[in-house]
């Protein structure tokens, strides 16, 4: 039960500058006046570490709040680095959605630009951590729809620590009658995947989510088409083809991405004839017997969809031209403006259809990210036939009545987004959540799939897996190695891969699959953030799974009965600190293309143990069976 104690409460008018909280250690500043709004404010102690402040506001006439900001100075005691939103720096002229990094640096403070969060752009927290991964301070705010922004920047003023800023109503929202929102504050020295586990939860309870049920199928390995096929070389054919071998490699999905369209004409401008999603009947001479082929193979099959996206060419240009946000600059396209109802009702239908028209599985769903109310310009519209104010809240509902839709057609249908719209409240709307873009780099890969993880109940993707046909198995295997704790998407050309390669693939697929509960559900701790991520060690019920992604000493707190050992080096060995012994086991020493490299039973006892294992080897570590 929790443990309420009020600390503060005042109820004013919004007239006042600013207004001081305390929070454990930290001094919080309210500012913002408002004189269409009283402003109550509580901050309670949750329980040991935690604390909550809650901002009521209580409309004298029903109006948009006007923005409110909280601050406070946060001492530098033993923080090292943080892990942010990679939301869109809230100053700069957006472009594409390609260029918002990940960044662990903590800039100074002048220098420190907005970090702009929303319904579609990540969620609103920040973790500040030590360099042994434990937490100083994860904060996170229960608004996940309308935007929130986060400000943080290094200062020597005062103590040597970090300006913190929090930003709400900076953007558009909606006329209302009253609000309220809390800020989470977790100071506990506890690892960081459990301060933003805990966050999870909180979000869960706070705004009373249902979190989408996941099919198995979302669990098992995928084959998408884009790295291998781009759109050019989408056809009914090459399809089939992929599709045939990557079955035989284990996946058990393929996403057919960009290409399988009516009119695709890369050459004419990207995105072109988006929003009609027609099928190119030149590629596909009998799509829904072409799906039914790759069906019976044993795969489910998947489309690509961009909705937001309506190309200049399209028919559906021509229909809702007059109700768009803003030309999306680097394509050949328009973004929706969600808000209107026809829009709405055009895109969750004719998605809708499509499903049960053509007998597929499911849709990757791309570009949601791209509607919010950060790009269009200062002077958003309202009104004019729009049922919506929020731009979010309107984006949000498209995604529901897609969801909800497809999933009266087929209750197992299969919806995949995207970072950076992996928000808590559209957990509800779709089974996997996949890294963005990052072909052929691990440590962006191992990145995003693993900062993803701790604040998604749904199913993590890895980006599709790319590498050169030329490319080594043990340097190919990197790749597959460094995104184990999230499901893999193959998306090299299989036709291209030698036998070796193929072999390690097939392998490698059939290791991770034999680990699959365990590896997808199971409890992650993830050691080394500040780097980019050093070892990873997950647990479920009997089993364990511990990957280095660099040379490091291994201190894993579970050994279970059946194990997993995962060298993602390019050393040819590992070694682990054993707090305890856990006495006489059967390992099984394997390179990366499946050879036994030896068996032997071998104690492990307390202390260090050093195990000679190949580059993008496993081991597996079984109960002694004499």
């Amino acid at each position: 039960m929790r443990k309420t104690v009020l600390l503060v409460l005042f109820i004013i008018p919004l007239l006042v500058k600013a207004q001081l909280y305390k929070a454990g250690n930290l001094q919080l500043q309210i500012e913002g006046k408002d004189e269409s709004f009283s402003r109550e404010v509580h901050v309670f102690s949750v329980m040991e570490g935690v604390y909550e402040m809650e901002i009521i506001l209580k409309a004298f006439r029903i109006s948009v709040p006007k923005p409110i900001v909280v601050t406070f100075k946060l001492p530098s005691i033993d923080i090292q680095s943080y892990l942010c939103p990679y939301g869109a720096n809230a100053t700069k002229e957006p472009t594409s959605l390609y260029n918002f990094e990940i960044s662990r640096m903590l800039p100074v403070s002048f220098a420190a630009k907005p970090i702009f969060t929303s319904a579609m752009m990540d969620q609103p927290s920040v973790t500040f951590i030590n360099n042994d991964s434990r937490n100083r301070l994860t904060m996170g705010v229960s608004e996940l729809i309308y935007p929130v922004t986060f400000k943080i920047g290094e200062n020597e003023e005062n103590g040597v620590g970090f300006d913190v800023r929090i930003g709400l109503f900076e953007y558009l929202t909606k006329s209302m009658e009253g609000y309220k929102v809390k800020i989470r504050f977790d100071i506990r020295d506890v690892q960081y995947n459990q301060s933003q586990s805990d966050l999870l939860n909180w979000w869960q309870k706070e705004k009373s989510l249902v979190f989408a049920p996941v099919p198995k199928k979302a669990h098992k390995p995928f084959y998408c088409t884009w790295y291998a096929l781009k759109a050019d070389g989408v056809n009914a054919s090459n399809v089939e083809l992929q599709a045939s071998l990557a079955r035989k490699l284990g996946c058990e999905t393929i996403i057919v991405d960009d290409g399988w369209q009516k009119a695709q004409d890369a050459k004419g401008g990207y995105c072109l004839y988006n929003g009609d999603w027609e099928v190119d009947t030149v590629r596909f001479k009998d799509f829904k017997g072409h799906v039914r082929k790759v069906q019976k193979s044993g795969m489910s099959y998947m489309l690509w969809v961009g909705p937001s996206m309506i190309g200049e060419k399209s028919k559906a240009y021509e229909h809702l031209k007059d109700k768009m946000l803003y030309k999306a600059n680097w394509a050949s396209a328009w973004v929706v403006d969600p808000r209107f109802p026809e829009v709405r009702k055009y895109l969750s239908q004719r998605l809708i259809s499509l499903l049960k028209e053509s007998g597929i599985d499911g849709f990757k769903i791309d570009f949601m990210d791209l509607v919010n109310s950060r790009y269009p310009n200062k002077n958003i519209a309202t009104g004019d036939g729009r049922d919506y104010e929020s731009i979010e809240e309107a984006a949000v509902r498209l995604l529901a009545d897609i969801y909800e839709g497809c999933r009266a057609v087929n209750p197992d249908v299969l919806i995949e987004y995207r970072q950076f719209y992996t928000n808590p409240v559209l957990q509800q709307y779709a089974h996997m959540f996949r890294a963005i873009d990052c072909p052929n780099d691990i440590m962006e890969n191992r990145t995003r799939t693993l900062d993803a993880r701790n604040l998604n109940r749904q199913v993590i993707h890895a980006d599709p897996l790319a590498w050169n046909e030329h490319e080594k198995p043990e340097h190919s295997a990197l790749q597959l190695l460094h995104t184990m704790l999230s499901v893999p998407q193959v998306s090299t050309d299989l036709t291209k891969m030698n036998a070796s390669q193929f072999k390690m693939l097939h392998f490698l697929l059939e290791q991770w699959s034999a680990f699959n509960e365990v590896l997808t559900r199971g409890k992650a701790i993830n050691y080394g953030p500040q780097a980019h991520y050093s070892w990873s060690e997950v647990s479920l019920k009997d089993e364990t799974v511990i990957v280095a992604y660099q040379p490091t000493i291994l201190t894993p707190q579970n050994f279970s009965k059946k194990t997993m050992l995962v060298n993602g080096t390019h050393q040819d060995n590992l070694v682990l600190d054993l707090s305890k012994d856990h006495g006489l086991r059967t390992i099984s020493v394997y390179n990366c293309t499946g050879d036994l490299i030896r068996k032997q039973d071998l104690g492990f006892s307390k202390g260090l143990l050093k195990i000679a294992v190949p580059a993008s080897g496993i081991v597996r570590i079984d109960s002694l069976t004499k």
